[in-house]
């Protein structure tokens, strides 16, 4: 296993960045320093609201559409304008919104695999993942996606479930919308990438396994989110015990307060997202620190997102 995890990590890191703005820079600490320029577009404003669920493919609840989700179909999403949701047709996403964050659920899935949610418009077979899932395991994770507002597919979003290339099985998905972009004033930049490889993390050590480097052209705020899976590579017995813990900070420690704790397991989820205040002029390193008290664990399948949002 560990040969596997040198071999994929020595791959390096592979990016995309859907962007909005500023130029911005990307720093990883398994595969170099990176800088992409924004694609041009309008400047958007970053608008947030109480959660709405916009799909809920439970039986017999079937909100936004019907389920459960078959690997690897896709389907496509209506968000804005008048839509089903969980409390009745409402409109929740203004027609002409440029993208959209959403807390997005795995539940009952019947095998391993990922949900992969990107643009209406999107088309082929996702390359990244929004949200690695465990079979029978509820797994959610927060999730920005760009939102086309002209053609066929405008206001939509496209969700696939893959059980990792294999055929058949089945996931309901929840999501709920908390929040979205509208292109008015303001200006906010998005940045998005996924590790294909491996991280590990040595025992009684912290290791940043992604590091986001943005600086912020005004003042305004800064959403970090983050999602993986965390493998034990040697699980102790029951009367050792052990946790990993992981924490998104600008700094080089794991804050108490901004934390998850993955107690002793072969493989748990991560997900958590953290806002930051910035300010004009300022760069910063968003890192994703781990630390494991068990003999060595891996982080797989890493996917962060970092949005910049002006308030001036």
């Amino acid at each position: 296993m560990e040969t596997a995890s040198g071999e994929r990590s020595r791959r390096g890191w592979r990016s995309r960045w859907a962007a909005i703005g500023a130029a911005v820079a990307v720093s990883l600490g398994a595969g170099g320093f990176f800088i992409a320029e924004a694609a041009s577009g309008p400047e958007s404003s970053i608008v947030m609201s109480d959660p709405v669920r916009i799909l809920d493919t439970r039986d017999p609840v079937n909100v936004g559409l019907p389920g459960p989700f078959v690997s690897p179909i896709a389907q496509k999403l209506q968000v804005t304008g008048s839509i089903p949701t969980s409390t009745g047709t409402q409109s929740v996403v203004p027609t002409g919104a440029t993208g959209v964050l959403l807390n997005v659920t795995a539940v009952g899935a019947s095998a391993d695999g990922f949900i992969s949610i990107r643009p209406g418009d999107a088309t082929g077979a996702p390359a990244t993942s929004s949200l690695n899932v465990t079979a029978g395991v509820t797994v959610p994770n927060a999730v920005q996606v760009a939102l086309p507002t002209t053609g066929a597919n405008a206001g939509q979003i496209d969700i696939t479930w893959d059980a990792l290339g294999v055929a058949g099985p089945t996931t309901d998905i929840l999501i709920d919308v908390v929040g979205y972009l509208v292109a008015e004033g303001g200006g906010t930049t998005v940045i998005e990438f996924s590790d294909p490889g491996d991280t590990s993390i040595p025992k009684d050590s912290v290791r940043a396994v992604g590091l986001v480097r943005i600086a912020a052209p005004s003042d305004g705020k800064i959403v970090v989110s983050a999602s993986a899976s965390v493998e034990a590579i040697q699980i102790p017995g029951p009367e050792v015990g052990g946790q990993t813990t992981c924490s998104i900070t600008t700094g080089n420690t794991i804050i108490a307060d901004q934390v998850i704790f993955f107690q002793t397991s072969h493989i748990a989820p991560l997900a958590i997202t953290r806002g930051f205040p910035a300010v004009a002029g300022e760069s910063y390193d968003f890192s994703l620190l781990c630390k494991t008290d068990l003999s060595d664990v891996v982080v797989q399948n890493l996917h962060m997102t970092a949005i910049f949002a002006s308030t001036s």
